[in-house]
């Protein structure tokens, strides 16, 4: 029987990272983290996080002042009104001012790897842990309630307002309050999850590591429709005009009736898809494990594709016009380019 490299890859990444999700281990085994606003763009990676100017990548500041191997940063960081909010894998949450890096507060109750960013609703950060625990942290870094489910949680939740939503590696999909983290419903999903769930009204959309994608009515857990994919679901879909658009571990990008859960199209590209895709004008681009960048139309057709030095396994984001690839293994690991695939700038840690 042929191997299939990628998913041997993915194993054992899954494996290190359980492995450690408890122990404050620091060996690295993930991939960079890339926030994009107007002005700047913020870029975990490795021993380091980076303000970039989102017109040329240079760096406007740096944090710390000198990295260490004991405190690795690779989860996406997020805004907290004018505080960054980034987790690391030595189980410390960090504030810092989003226009200096000057360190504000910092959590440090957890006992696990922060793998995927907080999500910030109001005046609250919830930050999913390793240590099985999602926190809820006021923006002065102090602790309002906390939930422990029976395994790591490895992606960032979502809110309606009232409730938040939340997978585990307990094969478990968790709803609980907003404002006291009591528990409102729980819902099995006969396999573990590593992805973001989608929201869309009372609906919310998440796939587990089998390839099995759920459509869950969030006002009592119960499940709308399921489907088969083909292969593992490390993401949240796109929604868009009533599809939904999603990659998987096979390589397979998919396309969905977010009402019934029926394939519409695929397009097969052979290599692992772990992130999430983004809307472009006139269709969607996708990043793979083969270090590509797909561009489909809203049909699912192919329009082009540019090959990177690297895999793209982080999230595509936009930045204005421009998109931005974090690429592991690369020579550069952050690019910036415009929607045609041409190079606007890229930022190596080597050119500090």
């Amino acid at each position: 029987m042929k191997k299939n490299p990628i998913r041997l890859v993915l194993i054992l990444i899954l494996a290190a990272l359980l492995l450690t999700a408890c122990s404050g281990g620091t060996q690295a085994n993930s991939w960079s983290g890339v926030l994009a606003t107007d002005d700047l763009v913020y870029y975990s990676s490795g021993m380091m996080v980076y303000a970039l100017r989102s017109d040329n990548g240079n760096i406007v500041w740096q944090y710390p002042e000198k990295g260490s191997a004991q405190r690795m940063f690779y989860a996406e960081p997020v805004l907290a009104g004018e505080q960054l909010i980034v987790g690391d894998y030595s189980h410390t949450l960090t504030s810092l001012n989003a226009k200096t890096g000057v360190e504000i507060w910092q959590f440090t109750d957890a006992k696990g790897r922060y793998v995927d960013s907080p999500l910030v609703v109001n005046d609250l950060i919830l930050a999913p842990n390793g240590d099985y625990t999602l926190y809820a942290i006021d923006l002065s870094g102090n602790l309002v309630w906390s939930f422990k489910a029976g395994h790591a949680l490895w992606a960032r939740p979502v809110c309606d307002g009232k409730n938040v939503y939340f997978s585990s590696m307990d094969q478990n999909l968790y709803a609980v309050n907003l404002t006291d983290g009591s528990l409102v419903w729980k819902t099995p999903l006969q396999s573990s999850s590593v992805a973001r769930g989608l929201l869309d009204n009372n609906t919310l959309y998440i796939g587990t590591l089998t390839g099995d994608l759920f459509s869950i009515n969030t006002e009592d857990g119960s499940v709308v429709w399921t489907q088969k994919l083909g292969d593992g679901i490390w993401s949240a879909p796109v929604l868009h005009e009533g599809s939904l658009y999603l990659g998987d571990q096979s390589g397979r990008i998919s396309i969905l009736n977010a009402a019934d859960g029926k394939i519409v199209s695929t397009l097969e590209t052979e290599s692992a898809i772990l992130g999430t895709g983004v809307v472009l004008e006139n269709g969607l681009a996708f990043g793979n494990e083969a270090g590509e960048l797909i561009v489909i139309g809203f049909d699912g057709s192919r329009q082009w594709m540019r090959p990177f030095d690297g895999n793209i396994y982080a999230h595509i984001q936009k930045s204005g016009d421009h998109l931005l690839l974090s690429l592991t293994k690369g020579e550069i690991p952050l690019i910036a380019i415009d929607q045609n695939g041409n190079e606007v700038w890229k930022f190596s840690e080597k050119q500090k």
